[in-house]
């Protein structure tokens, strides 16, 4: 039977950046501000400086994916931030 670290999921959101590096700093402080853990981080960084950050974080019930997305959107170097999806979360040694 799986544990349960195997079949813990992750939520992906999208951040669509005017300052990609500002952007990024303030995510990933949010991210360890609010007790989360990242398990992943993509940054496509576009020619005027922005970008589109794609980053995912363990699924957690007393999460509600809406209001991280508020909180994670308040940003002024953000001008949008939306879930985008999930996946499953890859554990080390987990059986398949």
């Amino acid at each position: 039977m799986p544990s349960a670290a195997c079949r813990a999921s992750s939520v992906v959101f999208r951040a669509i950046a005017t300052d990609s590096l500002a952007a990024a700093s303030q995510l990933l402080a949010d991210v360890q501000r609010f007790g989360l853990q990242m398990v992943e981080f993509r940054m496509m960084v576009d020619m005027e400086g922005g970008a589109a950050i794609d980053f995912g974080i363990e699924a957690r019930p007393d999460r509600d994916p809406a209001v991280l997305c508020s909180r994670f959107a308040r940003h002024p170097a953000l001008c949008s931030v939306e879930v985008v999806g999930s996946s499953p979360v890859k554990t080390e040694g987990a059986a398949p």
